[in-house]
Formats: C-alpha cells, sequence, structure tokens
C-alpha cells in the first residue's frame, strides 16, 4: 500500500504563523533574535535520496528587527538540521553570528534576545510571482554599532537630540522611550504590534 503525503518541507519552518506575509526589506539590519524552535524526530525527504526518508532533530531562528521608517519586520532562518559538524549548517550559523566556533556542551538558545548584524537578500519564488525575503548573512554586532531601527546607535541619538530642538547631540544623549523599550519578548508575555525590537 502507498499512501501519498505531503511534501514537509513546506510546513518545517515553525515561525510561518508569526512572518506571515511580511517581505522583510532587502540590507543589512540590527536584528534580535526574537526565538529559537527545536523540532524533535521530523520526518522528512533524504537529502541524497528524496525517495527515502530520515528523522532528524531541526532548529530555526526567528529575527526582529524595524526598518529605517520604524515598521517592525521577522524573518525566520533555514530550517537547520541540529549537528556539532563542523561542516554542518548550524555549526556554521552559529559561528557566523558569534564571531567565532560555538563551543560544545554549550546551548544555543541563550541566544535569544542578542543582536546581531543580519543581511536580508530577496529570492525570486519558483512561481515567478514576486520575491521572498531571505537570510543571506549573520554576524555580531560591531563594537560601538548599537543600533536601534537600523540605524547605528549615534546616528539614533542624534536624530532624539534633533527632534527635541537642540542642534547637535552629545554622545550622552539620551535615546527615545520607545528605543528604551526591552529588546525581545518577556517569557509568556502576549506581544500586539509593533513588537519590541
Amino acid at each position: 500500500m502507498a499512501i501519498l503525503q505531503e511534501q514537509s518541507s513546506k510546513s518545517n519552518n515553525p515561525f510561518l504563523e508569526q512572518v506571515k506575509d511580511d517581505v522583510a526589506p532587502a540590507g543589512t539590519w540590527v536584528a534580535t533574535i526574537i526565538d529559537i524552535r527545536d523540532q524533535f524526530g521530523v520526518v522528512r525527504p533524504s537529502f541524497d535520496n528524496p525517495q527515502v526518508t530520515e528523522v532528524v532533530d531541526l532548529t530555526t531562528f526567528l529575527f526582529g528587527f524595524r526598518d529605517q521608517a520604524g515598521q517592525p519586520h521577522r524573518i525566520a532562518s533555514k530550517t537547520m538540521r541540529i549537528s556539532g559538524n563542523e561542516k554542518s549548517n548550524l555549526f556554521g550559523f552559529l559561528k557566523s553570528a558569534l564571531g567565532a566556533p560555538p563551543k560544545y556542551g554549550w546551548d544555543y538558545c541563550e541566544m535569544k534576545g542578542k543582536k546581531v548584524l543580519l543581511t536580508v537578500a530577496h529570492e525570486p519564488r519558483r512561481s515567478g510571482q514576486g520575491v521572498y525575503p531571505t537570510v543571506a548573512a549573520i554576524c555580531p554586532v560591531p563594537a560601538g554599532f548599537a543600533g536601534v531601527g537600523g540605524m547605528p546607535a549615534a546616528a539614533a541619538a542624534g536624530s532624539a537630540g534633533t527632534a527635541a530642538g537642540g542642534g547637535a547631540a552629545s554622545p550622552a544623549a539620551p535615546l527615545p522611550a520607545a528605543a528604551a523599550a526591552p529588546l525581545y519578548p518577556v517569557a509568556g508575555e502576549v506581544l500586539d504590534e509593533p513588537l519590541p525590537f
């Protein structure tokens, strides 16, 4: 007996409901890792032979950032197999995000709330109708570039100072109240738009 099963690759990403149809703008942004979701015992077609299924453990990262207009966006990473092999996608992803190889035995879910520099690219859809956003690159936020809403901190402070009616803002100028909000959701908190990142 042969049972036709739906292709599982479309449903592997656990953040489809949060991202919905948001097409995050292309470019490089200061983003926050707002969630990391592991899935265990997922049955999917084997990479080497799609006719054969395999059982794997997978992980996916969800990022949030604000564009230059202050609009919030969410984007999920590709779903990656949980593997400590140095050639694995997850190992390479963590190495890029941390700026150094991850240590074995370390829980990468500790990265929730961490800010990173995220490059978003637009890829054409297979149907030829429109594009979808992908995470093209990731790296740690450089020192002195603790950004707010995609802008360096100095630029954000400068715009806050000029908006308040003063000329150039001092480096110690406080950020606006919205920028002082937490950068990631508190556990168990139910969030309405806009998200606090």
